[in-house]
């Protein structure tokens, strides 16, 4: 989706933070951003397109190139067996390249819930000498692919920082997110929020997303802060209207 289809305004610049990133960072700098999404764009064919456009993954091709390493193949197949277990069996994108890297596969498969689609995407990394798949969805994807529109388009950072801030790095990371929020694992209930924090290449990310009118027609929160050893910080809301 393209910039026009929707709105973000710079908040602040310069020495704010939130309560949030307080209590897990140090005092920096800090830029903060006002997104509204409209949810029946998050499908995961609409993300795949903003990837490729912003140069995050190249290459498109509609299956895995026949010369990858076996380890690369495996943990792609491992990452399709996790989409089909969580239900994101629809929609299926094709294989880009993250940066044009054949070894860092990134694609995406989405299911359908009641206030709009759930995109998830997976890829695959080389960390402490072995490959593993990463897959993450819901309010981390959406937070992801608004973010490198807006950090391409008003600070004009490169696909390399761009990916290296804002896309999962550790091994065998899994975030299966609902729209309504975590499950609590002893009533099967949602909880209406979800917390994840992970590692990038460059840096740390927290993702906290709240639900605050439920159901179609409601909304939800997404706070993403983005952390860099490079650079300031970033605070990035998102407001997603359900369908």
């Amino acid at each position: 989706m393209s910039l026009n289809r929707r709105k973000f305004t710079k908040l602040l610049a310069a020495g704010a933070t939130s309560a949030t990133a307080a209590s897990f960072f140090v005092q920096r700098p800090t830029n903060a951003y006002s997104i509204n999404f409209l949810l029946s764009k998050g499908t995961a064919d609409n993300i795949f397109r903003n990837f490729i456009q912003s140069s995050v993954a190249q290459n498109a091709t509609s299956t895995l190139p026949s010369n990858l390493n076996p380890s690369v193949v495996s943990s792609v197949q491992f990452a399709e067996a996790e989409f089909s277990e969580q239900q994101f069996t629809s929609n299926r994108t094709p294989f880009a390249q993250r940066l044009g890297d054949p070894s860092n596969p990134i694609w995406g498969r989405q299911k359908q819930e009641d206030v709009g689609p759930n995109p998830g995407f997976a890829t695959v990394q080389f960390v402490r000498d072995r490959f593993s798949s990463v897959a993450f969805s819901g309010a981390t994807t959406v937070a992801i692919d608004n973010a490198i529109q807006v950090l391409a388009a008003d600070e004009g950072l490169a696909p390399p920082e761009l990916d290296g801030i804002l896309v999962p790095w550790r091994e065998q990371y899994q975030d299966w997110g609902t729209w309504a929020g975590d499950i609590n694992p002893s009533t099967g209930q949602p909880l209406g929020t979800s917390l994840a924090t992970y590692r990038t290449r460059f840096g740390e990310v927290i993702r906290r997303y709240d639900v605050v009118e439920p159901g179609p027609g409601g909304f939800g929160i997404i706070q993403l802060i983005v952390e860099s050893q490079r650079q300031w910080r970033r605070i990035i809301e998102i407001r997603v209207d359900f369908a």
